[in-house]
């Protein structure tokens, strides 16, 4: 598929990265067995919001490179409504100081030698965004279903925790498709 394609009506979405190319990307497949070293939201067409450095926002053509993979999930439930609270979610912490969007180094330390609570109180890393803002849906009337899965998504997890709790909970997320650098556009 062509992430630039997606309509503005089916956001948001969550997306993994199988980011190939650096050295910390590698590290985190190889601790994690996974096959996603990165996780971030499209709330925006052709824009992710992505917990780099800093929380920002990047072009999905930064994304389209050779030795990537991207996976979409579409979140079962959510209401227009409730789409627009995510989104609004994710654009209050792109408009938030810089200081207080940094990427939480210390917690990926706390990653790579399996204490996953080690963590700078109030910065995340990219497997801790989407669960941060799919929370910020608790407040409102929700499926019950719903709410369970939201609750119980990992705290402190890497992408592929994430990954595995969207294919164990098949029934509160669709995969919206994918897109290969070795496929042609």
């Amino acid at each position: 598929m062509d992430p630039h394609k997606i309509p503005k009506k089916d956001l948001p979405l969550i997306v993994f990265s199988d980011h190939t190319s650096g050295l910390i990307q590698t590290i985190i497949k190889i601790r994690t067995k996974g096959f996603y070293n990165h996780v971030m939201w499209m709330h925006k067409d052709g824009v992710f919001a992505s917990q780099g450095n800093k929380y920002s926002r990047i072009k999905v053509s930064k994304y389209m490179k050779k030795g990537n993979r991207l996976k979409f999930i579409s979140i079962n439930g959510l209401s227009n409504h409730l789409k627009k609270i995510l989104i609004h979610s994710v654009e209050v912490k792109l408009k938030q100081p810089w200081y207080t969007t940094l990427y939480d180094w210390v917690g990926i330390v706390g990653q790579a030698i399996g204490l996953r609570r080690m963590n700078i109180p109030g910065l995340e890393y990219c497997s801790e965004d989407v669960p941060y803002h799919l929370r910020a849906l608790l407040p409102y009337d929700l499926p019950k279903k719903l709410r369970k899965f939201i609750k119980n998504l990992p705290t402190h997890g890497s992408p592929e925790d994430l990954n595995q709790y969207m294919k164990d909970n098949k029934e509160h997320n669709i995969l919206y498709g994918r897109w290969d650098s070795d496929t042609e556009i």
